[in-house]
Order: structure tokens, then sequence, then C-alpha cells
């Protein structure tokens, strides 16, 4: 009966130190890669509302749909990336991948998440952070962070 109760706590106090914002992710020792996958995260699900692509509308609703199914587990998973949970990182895995697929199978979608601007730097500049906070590099990265996320991960 012990140690029932004593495994009870245990799993309370496991569910009760997942936080949106862990303070674990502020010290020096917590893996940056981590850090940096989360926020990308967080990026991914919302920075595509700052921008508005000029391009057909059938391609606008394709990624108007795509942004909205992502932004929920963008957020989930980034913050349970930073929680240091397992089932987090596979989750953001799959993601991304699912990112990646839908830009294989529709390509043109990709020139919706580049800039265009009279200003030449300025469209370099907005089309990198783009291409990385929403398109396929941010995913890429993500993949590429993954052996050094599932190493860290807890539970």
């Amino acid at each position: 009966m012990k140690k029932s109760t004593a495994r009870k706590k245990e799993q309370m106090v496991n569910r009760s130190d997942f936080k949106i914002f862990p303070a674990q992710r502020m010290e020096a020792e917590f893996p940056w890669v981590v850090w940096a996958v989360g926020w990308l995260a967080l990026l991914k699900a919302f920075l595509w509302m700052a921008y508005e692509p000029v391009q057909p509308e059938n391609i606008l609703q394709l990624m108007g749909y795509k942004y909205l199914l992502n932004i929920a587990p963008l957020v989930i998973f980034g913050i349970g990336v930073w929680n240091l949970r397992r089932w987090a990182v596979w989750g953001i895995l799959l993601v991304a991948v699912g990112n990646l697929i839908f830009f294989i199978v529709d390509p043109q979608t990709l020139n919706a998440v580049l800039v265009h601007s009279e200003i030449y730097l300025y469209s370099i500049i907005l089309s990198i952070v783009t291409l990385v906070c929403n398109g396929p590099v941010g995913d890429v990265l993500i993949l590429c962070a993954a052996p050094v996320m599932l190493r860290h991960a807890k539970r």
C-alpha cells in the first residue's frame, strides 16, 4: 500500500513539474540546442501571422490551413521540448517531417514563404527569416537537432 501511495505522489510531482516557461531553460547548463528548438517552434507557430505574401488565393488558403493546423502542436511540443519530454521531441520531429512533405508535395507553396519587396536587401533578410521560421529550413534544423534533443529528453 505504501509503495502505491509513494508512486502516486511521484506521478503527481512529475505532472506538476511541467511548466510553460521552465526555469531550467535559463540555466547555463541547459542545452542551447533544446532551448533554440523550443523558441523556433513558438516562432513557427506565430510568426506567419506577421506577414502577408502576395500569392494566388488557392495558395494562400492552403498555407493558411497548414499554419492553423500547426499552431497547437508547435506550441505544445515546443514547451514540451523545453521541459525535456521525449514525447515532445518525437512530436516536433513528426511536425517537421510533415511540413517538409507539404513543401515537397506542393513546391509552389514555397514561393509563399519568400518575401518580395522592391528593396533587394529587405527581401533577402526577411526571406531568410521566413525560410527558417516558416519554411523548410527551420524544419531541417529541427531534424538536425534530433540527436541532441533525444539525448537530453528525460521521459
